[in-house]
């Protein structure tokens, strides 16, 4: 479709900036009619504030030019201007009036981008990130072969499953003017056997955090297994629905006083 290469430039933008990407006017007036709105209503760019400065096209110079505005009746803003500051062409151009419109900017992030995929593939977690943060957990989906984390990272611009990273430019694209994601594709990752460590050396910060996204995989498998019991037996207490779980492959020979603990 003919958004899918806007996307394209818009995600090469992200992957290349630490900071929000701020998109202006003039820069979507060269997208195909229509993608502006799509945009928009998919989350991948938000409103921005207004431009304080603007390329003037009075002239063959295009500089980029501070833009001045007069305040009318009610305090309200009506015109917007720039005044070149060549001394020779002054008295030739004056005042250049500038449309409101073309002061019109939007904005998107790495933050505002991971918040856009966790959607698509159905997380509604809060998102949390730090300043230049180079990942963002999005959740957890569930395969043939347990939990597995699924995390937005930076460099390159990629969403990292199962130890595989998959380029978000892959995974994201416009089908019938809707923004959708590769489902097929991450599922797929979701059951493929994680990728071997090797016997190499592995900082044991490594191993640390892998440790904790994999006890954090298994308490999530208690409680889908607490819910479901939960439907089939509403009158049983957690305590009972902790034994049963107990006895399941499920509990990774956890006792069932240490499931309880963890259900919700």
């Amino acid at each position: 479709m003919a958004f899918n290469p806007v996307l394209l430039d818009i995600l090469e933008h992200i992957r290349a900036a630490t900071e929000p990407v701020v998109i202006d006017w003039d820069s979507t007036q060269q997208w195909p009619s229509g993608a502006l709105d799509c945009f928009v209503q998919a989350g991948i760019l938000t409103v921005a504030s207004s431009a304080q400065s603007i390329e003037c096209h009075a002239c063959e110079r295009h500089c980029l030019m501070d833009v001045l505005m007069q305040v009318g009746e009610g305090d309200s803003v009506n015109r917007a201007f720039v005044v070149c500051d060549v001394p020779e062409m002054q008295s030739q151009i004056g005042r250049v009036q500038i449309p409101m419109e073309r002061l019109q900017q939007w904005k998107t992030s790495f933050k505002q981008l991971a918040g856009v995929v966790a959607g698509l593939m159905g997380f509604n977690s809060h998102i949390e990130y730090k300043s230049k943060q180079a990942s963002i957990r999005l959740g957890m989906l569930k395969g043939k072969g347990g939990r597995r984390w699924v995390s937005l990272v930076s460099q390159p611009l990629a969403v990292e499953i199962n130890g595989f990273n998959i380029p978000v430019n892959e995974l994201l694209f416009f089908d019938s003017g809707e923004l959708a994601i590769d489902h097929l594709r991450i599922d797929e990752l979701v059951n493929t056997q994680p990728l071997s460590m090797g016997k190499g050396y592995v900082p044991s910060t490594d191993k640390r955090e892998a440790g904790k996204l994999a006890t954090q995989a298994k308490y999530q498998d208690w409680k889908d297994v607490y819910q479901s019991l939960q439907v089939k037996h509403p009158t049983k207490n957690k305590t009972w629905i902790s034994r049963k779980i107990a006895n399941l492959p499920v509990s990774q020979g956890a006792d069932s006083e240490t499931i309880r603990k963890h259900l919700k």
